[in-house]
């Protein structure tokens, strides 16, 4: 059952699915844009560790297609054992009771319920028993090493300079922006010699960001850090720099918010300080969750909802990521090197927490050849 999967996808579906498993499992991703295809990737590939047959829909950015899509799982006759999902478009506040109502555990992932939603659902297991997790990234504790990877490049760059610091954020009400926002704030509190001069919010786009940046440096001509919430408002950051003549990386420094070929090459040719990301590596996250509960795991966990550290690429370690997830695209059989077995609990008496770290991954697919 994939509807619009890529060839990643349909490779790893192929493979999963043709034994007999012992869980069968529904993975929901609005659309087939690279980081879904990871998503799905990923998620595939720690099923076939666990013996798990993994169905993926994708939703095709439809709202209404996905509602459709979770209406025929819940109706199949073979039933699901979990069914994973992003809160696409607000559509989790209409799946969780669905899945409390079949009953069928599930698994919310990559973004949470927010306002009046989140009031009236709660968080998993305190209102609905069957909502067993949810996986969030980190955007606090990123946007915080970030920042402070900011500061600490500019204050390198000469002993004793001030640094003076702009912020270019999304929406304002937005989780990520809000939560990033925080981190921010959060690292240039950890320093007396840091001044935020102004945060300007925007749709996301590097249009805004390019036309709010340019204001800000004609605000504040001695701006010597840009600090950026996302890579698409990091290329309208770049784009204005670029018509005042401005050098990033070497008379202001900027971070980005992905790990894509072009954020991790700026990084590595000094363009971009940091750049963070890689949150599609939750997809195999939720699998191992889903799977450990029905498992029974006998260790207590101290929460159900969990911060996914995001990976921070740097001048240091960007050579190395760059390596490994080219190798992926191009030999996507390459996240079969390896073993998510290894991060359940349920099968690892030796460990007591759960290590959704990418960063774990990528060093066990840098030690495999393909």
């Amino acid at each position: 059952m994939v509807r619009g999967a890529s060839l990643w996808v349909a490779l790893l579906f192929y493979c999963c699915a043709a034994n007999a498993a012992q869980y069968r499992f529904a993975l929901l991703i609005p659309n087939d844009t690279p980081f879904w295809s990871r998503v799905a990737l990923f998620a595939q590939s720690a099923a076939e560790d666990l013996d798990v047959e993994l169905h993926v829909l994708d939703g095709d950015a439809d709202r209404h297609l996905m509602l459709r899509q979770f209406e025929r799982l819940l109706k199949e006759r073979r039933k699901f054992d979990a069914i994973i999902f992003p809160n696409f478009l607000q559509t989790a506040e209409t799946f969780i009771p669905l899945c409390e109502s079949s009953p069928v555990i599930c698994v919310l992932y990559n973004s949470g319920l927010e306002g009046e939603a989140a009031d009236r659902l709660g968080s998993p297991k305190q209102r609905f028993e069957h909502w067993i997790a949810q996986l969030l990234p980190d955007d606090i504790g990123s946007a915080t090493a970030v920042t402070v990877a900011l500061i600490r490049d500019v204050r390198a760059s000469a002993p004793g300079r001030r640094v003076n610091m702009i912020a270019v954020n999304g929406f304002a009400a937005d989780g990520p922006a809000i939560a990033r926002e925080k981190g921010l704030r959060t690292a240039v509190g950890l320093f007396d010699d840091v001044t935020l001069n102004q945060v300007v919010y925007t749709d996301w786009s590097a249009e805004d960001a390019e036309s709010r940046t340019m204001g800000l440096l004609e605000r504040f001509p001695d701006t010597n850090a840009i600090w950026s919430a996302n890579y698409r408002t990091t290329v309208g950051v770049l784009a204005a720099l670029e018509k005042y003549q401005r050098t990033p990386g070497r008379d202001v420094w900027v971070n980005s918010y992905d790990i894509n070929p072009t954020s991790l090459r700026q990084v590595s040719e000094g363009a971009l300080t940091i750049t963070a990301g890689g949150h599609y590596v939750e997809g195999a996250w939720a699998v191992i969750l889903a799977f450990d509960h029905l498992q029974g795991r006998r260790r207590p966990v101290a929460t159900s909802v969990f911060h996914t550290p995001l990976l921070l690429a740097n001048h240091r370690n960007a050579g190395k990521i760059i390596a490994v997830l080219k190798r992926l695209e191009d030999y996507p059989q390459t996240i079969r090197k390896v073993d998510f077995s290894r991060y359940s609990l349920a099968l690892n008496p030796t460990i007591s927490a759960y290590n959704f770290s990418l960063e774990s991954v990528i060093e066990q697919m840098a030690l495999t050849k393909n």
